[in-house]
């Protein structure tokens, strides 16, 4: 006797290799990418792409480079390469940190960064401004500009 553990809520084409801890689900236009989780084998939606191949079915490499997908009524497989990998970083910090240091305090979850003139504390989890240390520097008598060149933790 089956009975129901958990429901998705979609209408498409499942794939699952044994041995995977990744499902998908190819619909019309989408396809969900969701990982199962091993203690309580729940899947939790891990990526959404569009369906711009209109297909069926997709079956990607071990490397999620290459990906075959197959229509129904359709007489060959096609062949798609990753064109660019996309990593989708957002920057946190749009200050100019050209010739700044960095330390990182892993006991207190915060790295340091020095800037020109000041010293900022940020938190490692959230990325936020937690402290900052303003630096009273000397008066540059050449062309170069005055700046912390060093930082180092005790």
């Amino acid at each position: 006797m089956w009975k129901q553990f958990y429901t998705l809520p979609h209408k498409g084409f499942l794939f699952f290799i044994k041995g995977n801890i990744r499902i998908q689900i190819t619909t019309d236009e989408k396809i969900y990418f969701y990982l199962i989780d091993p203690i309580t084998l729940i899947p939790n939606l891990e990526n959404v792409m569009y369906n711009y191949m209109n297909c069926n079915q997709t079956m990607f490499g071990k490397r999620v480079r290459f990906c075959v997908t197959y229509k129904t009524n359709m007489k060959s497989f096609d062949v798609y390469r990753r064109k660019y990998q996309q990593n989708y970083k957002v920057p946190v910090n749009t200050d100019n940190l050209e010739g700044a240091s960095l330390l990182e305090l892993e006991s207190a979850n915060q790295f340091i960064v020095t800037m020109r003139d000041k010293v900022t504390f940020y938190d490692m989890g959230t990325f936020k401004e937690v402290d900052s240390l303003p630096i009273s520097l000397f008066k540059s008598e050449t062309r170069e500009i005055t700046q912390v060149l060093a930082i180092q933790k005790c």
